[in-house]
């Protein structure tokens, strides 16, 4: 049976916790790594609506885009909305796990299908932030331990690249040592140089999860002292990072292409600031809200900057710079593209209900 861990594991394969904004709570926020999850509802902010529906569809976990809790919060308790909502979460045994701006900037994430749904190719991250701090590791192992010290090593997370896993290297070679006094030598004796056939073993493995990586690898490998080597390898300005930056494959005016957002997101209305003639071919996007933006939007030559919100002076400043600013409302330009998002989930998890919450909705809407 899959557990709240499970869960985890398969969020943070698409989107990465570690990538997070400093300011963000993301993770599991509420519950047990140990419980079991069959179902999991997905939503953008957890409601009283969505407790309902989490324990009518009988989700053993729920995922929300918003944290619940952020890092300033001292107590839980039934005199804040926060609190009842934890506290009941917590009484029905629901975990809850967030992903924020870690799914917002993931490759494949809610910034790139919102992209991808106004027809922006071409695309990078707005600002891009450096991939991950990963290792390579060197194993020398015997030939008849080496599926052994492999598997080990994959089932503490190493040999991930990208959405490839249990990836690895092996070649052959002659290794040769002396066991020295007091030693308990798996082959060869004491005093005596030995010459072994053996096999160089290379994998990956982050930052997070090296420690348990060769804690798994010595536990599986049959020496006394295992020769392991441990390389840092260079972090290159990865695909992730806030928002993003594409180009349309056919140039259009700022009116059509706000058009062509409030198509894509269902709504009655759309923001438009700036000429509605004004050429967009270049467009910056980021789900949400975007303030304190401007800078990179600017560096980057948008045309356009294409968000949830802004701030009045925010958008006047872009405005005068002679972009279009157009923005789809906060929930919309994260509800949406979360809804495309999830089926990827799904397919990270077999054998578990992943379904969106029908019962929450906008705060705010335009009649």
């Amino acid at each position: 049976m899959k557990t709240v861990a499970d869960i985890m594991d398969a969020v943070d394969r698409l989107a990465p916790f570690r990538a997070a904004e400093a300011w963000d709570n993301v993770g599991l926020l509420l519950g047990d790594a140990a419980w079991p999850a069959r179902r999991v509802l997905v939503c953008l902010d957890v409601s009283e609506a969505v407790c309902r529906e989490a324990a009518r569809r009988r989700a053993g976990l729920v995922l929300a885009h918003h944290p619940l809790l952020f890092k300033d919060v001292d107590r839980l308790t039934i005199e804040t909305r926060h609190g009842r909502l934890a506290l009941a979460l917590l009484a029905s045994r629901r975990a809850l796990i967030a992903a924020h701006t870690n799914l917002d900037g993931a490759e494949g994430g809610l910034c790139d299908i919102l992209a991808g749904m106004v027809g922006l190719g071409d695309l990078e991250p707005l600002r891009a932030e450096p991939a991950g701090k990963h290792y390579k590791v060197v194993v020398f192992t015997p030939p008849q331990v080496l599926e052994a010290v492999r598997a080990a090593a994959f089932d503490a997370g190493a040999g991930r690249i990208g959405n490839y896993a249990e990836c690895a290297f092996a070649a052959e070679g002659q290794g040769t040592f002396r066991p020295g006094d007091g030693s308990k030598p798996a082959v060869g004796r004491r005093g005596r140089r030995s010459s072994v056939r053996e096999l160089r073993l290379e994998f990956l493995a982050d930052d997070r999860r090296l420690g348990g990586v060769l804690a798994a690898v010595a536990r599986a490998h049959p020496y006394e002292e295992p020769a392991v080597d441990v390389y840092p390898l260079h972090a290159a300005p990865g695909r992730t990072g806030l928002g993003r930056i594409g180009c349309l494959v056919r140039p259009t005016s700022a009116g059509r292409f706000a058009e062509t957002l409030r198509k894509a997101l269902g709504l009655r209305h759309i923001a438009l600031a700036g000429p509605p003639g004004r050429k967009v071919r270049r467009v910056a996007v980021v789900t949400g809200a975007g303030s304190g933006l401007v800078d990179s939007v600017l560096a980057a030559g948008a045309d356009a900057f294409l968000t949830g919100e802004l701030k009045f002076h925010e958008i006047e400043d872009l405005a005068a710079a002679g972009l279009a600013v157009v923005l789809g409302g906060h929930y919309r330009t994260e509800r949406v593209p979360l809804e495309r998002w999830a089926p990827r989930l799904a397919r990270e998890l077999k054998g578990v209900e992943v379904r969106m919450s029908r019962s929450e909705r906008e705060a705010l809407e335009l009649k």
